[in-house]
């Protein structure tokens, strides 16, 4: 069967790869059936798109939808249709996970797939390729030709490890790594235990209750060797785990870094950590493995916003306790933040800028709040009429919050100038950087220079620096007596 696979990406950076849809490619794959991909992360006009279409004449049309790609994704989808009125249409990702009705109810989807996506996915196609039409595959939901929509429940959640390896070779694979000046990326979990208010994953622990462990690991020596395919396959100078928060497990972290110079070699990589879900020594151990840079959030400076609201459950001092570790292990740290939170003034976000202050990220980002559907500060925003009629579609450029206390343009403002705010009282040389980038970064011509400076000459320069500061620590000394249990 002819599948194509739908990747509606519009998000401006980071331009990355569907591990998603290259994990049910993958699957799709290995039951014989033929996938092509229609990809608009790098831009493509709807003629090209549908060029490809015509050509490749599909029997299974699948896109994913994320809730910022929601009128981006249904028009593509209605332009596939015009062309095709019979071809089958299923939905999945985030959003439709959350609001599966919603998405049912457009013109032009005939299923939508709740939760994860692999091993269904497949099922359907195998299904449509024996001529068969069934209404109760596991995860799928199905709107018939009558209009009536039948929901079926969540099959037990796949062991990682008995999945076949993502299929990259889907994507112009070399293009996203050039982009982001060398680094590939991976996932080594599925699923997140903390119960953050923005966040679907305290939605999606829900639908998968009674389902398995929601919180997977693929064994340290499935996710090296699919590291080791990539760095034979493609030019890489970094890996990127995506992993919501790669420390969670020590004892598996431990075997990682023992592991990983082993059989990667010298190839440097980042993580995305949690302040209260990482200790001094595990930081230790990453740095003497390699890992080049730790992900962490802070959201918000205001201890009130962030605990009660956002439900982070840490204080300012974990915060810069845990930016201190990772510095000593010889780790780059990244800041996470988020402005236009429900409750937030103009107070809260200075004191966001302040507490980045103190902790001193060598990076930093910050994005608008945007409220996701299926989350409770979703509900939040609904309940106080704050929900603006259509879903945000940037993260930095607009929110679907219709804030009492800013606009959006307002929010804008803070946002371009977050990072000058935060260095120029202790790295002005970074703060007017910073500032010159936020100025210069809405204009094409900047954005492709910007990308080769990075590539031969600034990420040069940065990964001098990571090695010069690795260089003067002695990892053996700190790792004595160290017993992660």
């Amino acid at each position: 069967m002819k599948v194509l696979i739908i990747y509606p990406n519009i998000v401006e950076t980071p331009k990355d790869i569907s591990l998603g849809l290259a994990a049910v490619s993958a699957c799709l794959k290995e039951d014989g059936h033929t996938v092509e991909l229609v990809d608009t992360t790098f831009g493509r006009s709807d003629e090209e798109i549908m060029t490809q279409v015509k050509k490749f004449n599909p029997e299974l049309v699948c896109s994913s939808m994320a809730t910022n790609e929601f009128k981006y994704a249904t028009h593509i989808i209605d332009m596939i249709r015009e062309f095709n009125p019979k071809v089958p249409v299923l939905v999945g990702g985030y959003h439709p996970t959350m609001v599966p009705n919603e998405v049912l109810n457009l013109k032009n989807v005939d299923m939508v797939c709740v939760g994860e996506g692999d091993m269904p996915i497949k099922d359907v196609a195998n299904m449509l390729s024996k001529k068969e039409y069934r209404t109760d595959i596991m995860n799928i939901w199905f709107k018939t030709p009558e209009g009536k929509i039948i929901s079926n429940p969540q099959r037990q959640l796949p062991n990682l490890d008995e999945l076949p390896i993502p299929d990259r070779s889907l994507f112009e694979y070399q293009r996203y790594i050039d982009w982001h000046n060398g680094t590939a990326t991976v996932i080594s979990t599925r699923g997140c235990p903390y119960p953050c208010t923005y966040c679907i994953n305290r939605t999606q622990k829900e639908i998968y209750k009674g389902k398995g462990a929601f919180v997977r690991y693929k064994s340290v020596d499935k996710i090296l060797s699919e590291i080791k395919e990539i760095v034979t396959n493609y030019r890489v100078k970094e890996i990127g785990f995506n992993d919501d928060t790669f420390t969670l497990n020590a004892v598996r972290v431990r075997e990682f870094c023992n592991k990983y110079p082993q059989v990667v070699g010298n190839v440097p990589f980042y993580v995305n950590a949690r302040v209260n879900a990482v200790s001094r020594e595990t930081f230790i151990l990453l740095g003497k493995a390699g890992c080049k840079r730790v992900n962490m959030g802070v959201e918000c400076g205001d201890p009130k916003i962030r605990n009660e609201i956002l439900e982070r459950d840490m204080t300012d001092e974990q915060i810069i306790q845990t930016f201190n570790w990772a510095r000593d292990a010889g780790i780059e740290t990244y800041a996470f933040n988020m402005i236009g939170l429900p409750y937030e003034t103009k107070e809260s976000i200075q004191k966001t800028i302040d507490l980045n202050r103190k902790i001193n990220p060598d990076y930093l980002g910050c994005s608008i709040f945007t409220a996701l559907p299926g989350t409770p500060l979703y509900e939040l925003c609904k309940k106080n009429g704050w929900l603006a009629p259509e879903y945000s579609t940037s993260y930095f450029q607009d929110s679907n919050m219709i804030h009492p206390n800013f606009t959006v343009d307002e929010l804008k403002v803070f946002r371009d100038n977050f990072g000058f705010e935060v260095y120029k009282g202790i790295r002005p040389m970074r703060a007017y950087i910073d500032k010159f980038d936020k100025t210069l970064i809405k204009f094409s011509p900047y954005v492709k220079t910007r990308s080769i400076l990075l590539r031969f000459g600034a990420k040069h320069v940065m990964n001098k620096k990571w090695e010069k500061r690795r260089s003067k620590i002695d990892f053996d000394k700190s790792l004595e007596n160290i017993n992660i249990a």
